[in-house]
């Protein structure tokens, strides 16, 4: 049981690592580059539940990969975990991971900010021109 679970996951971790390679233009550790991203952007909304499965996945995966043996072996991987797995790469697909929702609310922060600085030099235009306005007629 426990090598069909190892071989089911390895095909599902594999699938994941292309996937991000694919998302973040890296060949091969496409997981490791998602970690190190998820590590950066600390107010990812997902962040919490997505780091550490994906880092013992990624743990699993070399073992599995490295190991003698460790195919046959329980590495304590569930039918959960692969699901997971599965369930996460729907979601990088929809855009609806957290690195996705991140990078989707960093450009949402920045336009905010830079509307702001626009309506702050308009509003401050218009001040200057209605005091500019007000002297000219106090000066008749």
């Amino acid at each position: 049981m426990s090598r069909k679970i190892n071989e089911k996951f390895m095909s599902a971790y594999l699938e994941l690592d292309n996937l991000c390679g694919d998302k973040f233009n890296v060949n091969g550790g496409g997981v490791t580059e998602y970690i190190n991203r998820l590590n950066n952007a600390r107010v990812a909304p997902g962040r919490d539940e997505a780091l550490p499965k994906l880092v013992r996945y990624r743990t699993v995966r070399n073992m599995i990969s490295h190991e003698v043996g460790a195919l046959r072996r329980d590495n304590g991987i569930s039918k959960y975990d692969i699901s997971w797995i599965h369930k996460f790469i729907k979601n990088i697909r929809k855009k609806k991971d957290p690195i996705s929702l991140y990078l989707r609310r960093a450009r949402r922060y920045l336009r905010f900010r830079k509307i702001r600085k626009i309506a702050t030099w308009i509003t401050a235009g218009l001040f200057a021109l209605v005091v500019i306005i007000l002297l000219i007629s106090l000066w008749k």
